[in-house]
């Protein structure tokens, strides 16, 4: 897997993280604990930090990039990022889903427990407020997070994290 340096910074990947061989990681870039990041996707923290949270899911083809000083890409714990979805310089709190082919711009935050439908688009500087459905270009608020969806979220991401610790082990056997 490319895991190379930028400006002499090397990508920072917890020990239980499971990073596909054929993941890309540059410079700046820190990946929490029992965190997974699967084939094709690249993060680069070559202009700005990129920081993974624990528990998290950095599906296929997924793009993480921050090359604005003043917007690092921040993602906090047991969020998903669906499929060929790319993020620049974008700040998610925790248990946030993305859909599959979502793009979300520089400056943009989303709060606690939102859901982004496959396809949204989340313009520069926007703001999702926490525990909200998201959908469509640019992304509008269609509901809230009922508390049930939440826990859904959680267990799901308590369910991933199992798995991939399973994968990590089976990798390590000769």
């Amino acid at each position: 897997m490319p895991i190379l340096p930028f400006r002499d910074v090397m990508p920072r990947i917890d020990e239980s993280a499971y990073v596909s061989p054929q993941a890309t990681i540059v410079g700046d870039v820190e990946i929490g604990a029992r965190t997974s990041i699967w084939p094709g996707a690249v993060i680069r923290g070559d202009e700005a930090p990129v920081r993974i949270g624990e528990e998290s899911c950095i599906q296929d083809s997924v793009v993480i990039h921050a090359h604005n000083k003043d917007n690092p890409a921040v993602i906090g714990n047991r969020v998903v990022i669906g499929t060929a979805s790319v993020l620049h310089g974008v700040y998610l709190g925790d248990l946030v889903t993305i859909g599959e082919g979502c793009v979300v711009f520089d400056g943009a935050t989303l709060g606690e427990g939102v859901v982004l439908a496959p396809g949204a688009i989340v313009p520069a500087n926007v703001v999702i407020p926490p525990r909200s459905v998201n959908s469509g270009a640019p992304a509008a608020q269609i509901r809230e997070l009922s508390r049930d969806e939440l826990e859904k979220a959680e267990h799901r991401a308590e369910t991933i994290s199992l798995v991939f610790q399973k994968l990590k082990k089976w990798q390590s056997v000769p």
